[in-house]
């Protein structure tokens, strides 16, 4: 990475910080980011899921914390992204990265429209069927490893689409994000899609990022950041795709 190196650092704090405000992973727009730094697709993808996990453990510790963490609710998602996470990531590395890379612009645009306007914007469930959360799981976790962004991504529009309360789904989300980009991290590491140095420089500032978050997220108007948050991935967007399409 060479003079990469500190913008790598930078972009991995401040980006994990920002989308785990709201309870998203990061890998969505870090990726691209790393990209645009000149970071192969391959090795951007396999470091933002493993940045997502440590982002996302740190985010589960702080709520962990404050007795807000729901792990039986977590356990079919957990259970099904881990299964189905492999073949995403094994699909991902034997397709072409022109293909993976307009699926991922495509996820950009989806993620800033559900981020700015929720699926269905006041769930009030407080739980939802198994079936309900093994399917969000599935979906997750090929998405996952298809595109290297954690399953966050899925999972709270997912939920929040399925009536559940966004307050619970919010805590729900970052709890299951970990096991899935872990097995999909590994899937990675086994096919050769992996700069371990760019994975440290990535992963130590952003879980002390989302540590932060999870300590500073109460007091700050969620919904400002969101929106925020929507613009900076119709940019992305725009950028990512003029690269790849």
């Amino acid at each position: 990475m060479g003079g990469a190196d500190p913008l790598v650092i930078l972009v991995s704090f401040v980006i994990p910080f920002i989308f785990a405000l709201c309870g998203l992973g990061s890998a969505i727009a870090l990726i691209p980011t790393l990209v645009f730094l000149g970071i192969p697709f391959n090795y951007a993808r396999s470091t933002g899921l493993f940045v997502n996990a440590v982002t996302t453990v740190a985010v589960t510790i702080k709520n962990a914390q404050s007795g807000e963490v729901d792990f039986k609710s977590a356990t079919p998602i957990v259970i099904f992204s881990v299964l189905l996470s492999p073949l995403g990531a094994y699909v991902s590395l034997t397709t072409p990265s022109r293909v993976v890379g307009a699926i991922f612009t495509a996820f950009l645009v989806f993620v800033a429209l559900t981020t700015i306007k929720p699926l269905k914007r006041f769930g009030t469930k407080e739980k939802l069927s198994f079936f309900a959360l093994s399917v969000v799981g599935a979906l997750a976790g090929f998405v996952s490893g298809l595109l290297g962004i954690g399953g966050g991504g899925i999972i709270l529009p997912l939920l929040i689409a399925l009536g559940l309360n966004p307050r619970i789904a919010i805590v729900l989300t970052p709890l299951s994000v970990p096991f899935s980009s872990i097995t999909s991290f590994l899937a990675y590491a086994k096919l050769g899609g992996v700069d371990w140095r760019l994975i440290v420089f990535s992963a130590i500032p952003a879980s002390i990022a989302g540590y932060l978050a999870g300590a500073v997220r109460r007091r700050l108007d969620v919904r400002t950041i969101r929106k925020i948050l929507a613009l900076i991935l119709v940019i992305m967007a725009i950028r990512f795709g003029m690269k790849f399409l």
